[in-house]
């Protein structure tokens, strides 16, 4: 696979993850009980959720022919859904920075609602463009729901794995229906590949990403079971990694099909 895919595919995954994290956050800080450990992990959601966004902001340069002429990107508005992209994302990028330093240094001034909902609008919107900047109509394999839905179950299956690590040893309630969810998540999103697969007549039942999916289904039940019973070890390191995996190779795979030229 050309290094192209590669940077287009981390671009596009760790964005939408990182805005996952900023949804499936607000929905923690909404049922978690433990105001004290809310806070804490919190503010560190908030950061993960920074950092993945800037290094799907750095890979997004190594698809660019011309990486310090980006900002000209935007000169077309009107009419690019590329040029949307990324003023979203600069938008995105600085209200989460914006955000993060409040809570960090605990300015109260402002409240914490008055950023979460910008924050989720435009990453919302910024998901959105993404998706109508590849869904070319030259593009015949990915003009199919399965894939748009491939990145919004992204920006759930991210969001939710990161916040059930951190939660799932400190508030072990809400984690447990974390898990739950995730799992849930899981599951749509490995019959959604079997539809773009289908779609594209090019399933397979023994290829690297068909096993991955085949591995992670058969783990998903035993750490599933260990979640609800409060036990999670191994199962659940190993269940959670190959999701992430599985989906990940789903976004390469997919955008095998894009033009180089987008």
């Amino acid at each position: 696979m050309e290094n192209y895919n590669i940077s287009l595919a981390l671009f596009t995954w760790l964005t939408q993850a990182s805005i996952g994290v900023v949804i499936m956050r607000a929905v923690y800080m909404r049922i978690s009980t433990d105001n004290d450990k809310r806070k804490i992990t919190g503010q560190k959601m908030l950061f993960t959720s920074l950092v993945m966004l800037v290094a799907g902001l750095l890979f997004s340069f190594a698809h660019l022919n011309y990486p310090l002429h980006a900002y000209n990107a935007i000169n077309n508005l009107g009419s690019s859904w590329m040029s949307r992209e990324i003023l979203a994302e600069v938008i995105l990028l600085t209200l989460l920075l914006l955000w993060y330093l409040v809570n960090r240094f605990k300015i109260k001034k402002l409240s914490h609602v008055i950023l979460e909902i910008p924050v989720i609008v435009t990453g919302l919107f910024l998901v959105y463009f993404m998706i109508r900047t590849y869904m070319l109509p030259t593009l015949y394999e990915l003009n199919h729901p399965s894939f748009p839905l491939s990145f919004i179950s992204t920006v759930l299956l991210g969001g939710t794995s990161l916040i059930y690590f951190f939660i799932k040893k400190t508030d072990p309630f809400p984690a447990v229906k974390f898990k739950i969810l995730f799992t849930i998540l899981l599951y749509i999103t490995v019959f959604n590949y079997l539809i773009f697969r289908i779609y594209n007549n090019s399933l397979k039942l023994f290829d690297l990403y068909s096993i991955f999916c085949l591995a992670t289904i058969i783990s998903s039940v035993p750490s599933l079971i260990a979640s609800v019973k409060n036990k999670n070890r191994i199962s659940d390191v190993l269940f959670l990694s190959l999701a992430l995996i599985t989906d990940f190779l789903y976004r390469v795979y997919s955008l095998t099909y894009t033009n180089p030229a987008l």
